[in-house]
């Protein structure tokens, strides 16, 4: 049973997840007038500012490994106890990623003394939170009315 709602809400979070990969998170003017851009693979710019900065591997690693969570998810379905707690997990996953992601990004910003420019994108795992918990909610739902259908028999 792949074909049901929550499928789409984990595809969809999967989707956010990745997205994040490909575009810039931040944008940073620093005060030479440089402009610095963050995104998860690391630092772009024209200027060697490395050993000002942290290292931006972690950010990639998390990425992935979250989607990879929620996209393993999909196929438990014969399982929806497993499938509810995966959903738990990744959900407060997400919400960890997305104040570290914040956190890197504001603390990179002090580092550089540069003025920080948000992206839409620092968002995403918040939406694909908010998606996992959409999914725990029909996987909840239909884990009731199996329970429900067991009952009358």
């Amino acid at each position: 049973m792949i074909q049901r709602i929550q499928t789409i809400f984990l595809l969809f979070a999967v989707v956010f997840q990745l997205s994040m990969i490909f575009f810039p998170i931040v944008i940073y003017a620093l005060p030479n007038k440089e402009i610095l851009i963050l995104t998860a693979s690391g630092f772009k710019t024209n200027a060697l500012l490395s050993e000002k900065l942290f290292s931006t591997a972690i950010n990639l690693v998390f990425i992935c490994a979250i989607a990879i969570v929620i996209f393993v998810n999909i196929f438990l379905f014969k399982n929806r106890t497993l499938q509810m707690r995966i959903c738990f997990l990744s959900t407060l996953l997400l919400i960890g990623f997305q104040l570290y992601i914040y956190w890197f990004a504001w603390d990179s910003g002090q580092k550089l003394e540069a003025i920080t420019n948000y992206k839409l994108i620092i968002i995403f795992p918040v939406i694909s939170a908010i998606l996992t918990i959409l999914a725990y909610i029909s996987i909840k739902k239909d884990d009731k009315l199996v329970r429900s259908l067991d009952r009358i028999r």
